[in-house]
């Protein structure tokens, strides 16, 4: 089980870093739109893996910047407004799990 969980983590810190790299695009105004909803689907990826795993702040985090990404309009205030939810959740994927 410690090896799932080490190869969860793996691929979750990988989410979070194109997640990072998409919001960022999303916040200059580039971020195409095949890459939003890649975005979306990988939050959508983070928000299982994390819950599954006992990360429910960042499944909750993760699910709100699915909903960002599923939105076509979203603001480039209300991205910025979200930035701090990409670091919070690296941080809590590098910690214990909320169980």
């Amino acid at each position: 089980m410690h090896q799932i969980a080490a190869n969860a983590l793996k691929s979750n810190l990988a989410r979070v870093s194109g997640l990072e790299t998409a919001l960022l695009s999303a916040g200059s105004g580039t971020l195409l739109d095949h890459e939003r909803e890649e975005a979306a689907h990988v939050a959508h990826q983070l928000v299982g893996s994390a819950g599954t795993f006992g990360y429910s702040r960042v499944s909750r985090l993760a699910r709100e910047l699915e909903g960002l990404f599923r939105q076509q309009d979203s603001s480039r205030e209300s991205v910025a407004a979200s930035a701090w939810k990409i670091a919070a959740i690296r941080d809590d994927l590098q910690g214990d799990p909320d169980y």
